[in-house]
């Protein structure tokens, strides 16, 4: 099994893989769940032309033999309008948003990908900076671009508020 993570550039935006490449969620919250795939995908490529150009790297793509497989989304909260909606983290210049980390294909969780791909986002935002990285995690389930809370434990986030009975804010230290 041969694994690459490559940073989401102009050049691959259409390896986005499903269900990821529709979701639109965080970026456009107003559009989520009443756009066709399709359009959705639009919205997002425009979304990662505008945040390619203003902030850099705010992506990466996990192939498996040359299969995209997994993938990661991350920006400053700015751009990401959802998290408005999550409370007290907005504002933090120096906090980025992991707002989607996705192992696909279920046959390939649990494996050590998704700790792989996390990794490659610490190391390059460490060195472009950052001092933490906050994401919602879900307590009850892995099938979801969340992530399960346990993954982030496990990789060293902190549990920063709780959301809900099922989603909770973490926080990763990037200066520690």
């Amino acid at each position: 099994m041969n694994v690459r993570i490559v940073n989401i550039s102009m050049l691959n935006l259409e390896d986005i893989p499903s269900p990821c490449r529709s979701c639109i969620y965080w970026e456009f919250p107003d559009l989520f769940g009443k756009v066709s795939g399709a359009e959705a995908f639009f919205h997002k490529k425009n979304w990662f032309i505008k945040a390619l150009s203003e902030f850099g790297v705010c992506g990466k793509i996990l192939y498996i033999d040359d299969l995209p497989t997994g993938y990661a989304q991350f920006a400053p909260y700015h751009m990401l309008p959802q998290t408005r909606a999550y409370g007290d983290h907005q504002g933090k210049n120096n906090v980025l948003f992991l707002s989607c980390l996705f192992i696909c294909k279920a046959e390939y969780r649990g494996i050590g990908l998704g700790s792989r791909l996390l990794k490659s986002i610490i190391f390059d935002m460490k060195a472009r900076g950052f001092s933490g990285i906050e994401t919602v995690a879900r307590r009850d389930s892995a099938n979801n671009p969340s992530g399960p809370l346990k993954f982030y434990l496990k990789n060293g986030f902190e549990i920063k508020r709780e959301l809900n009975q099922n989603f909770v804010l973490t926080i990763l230290d990037l200066k520690g």
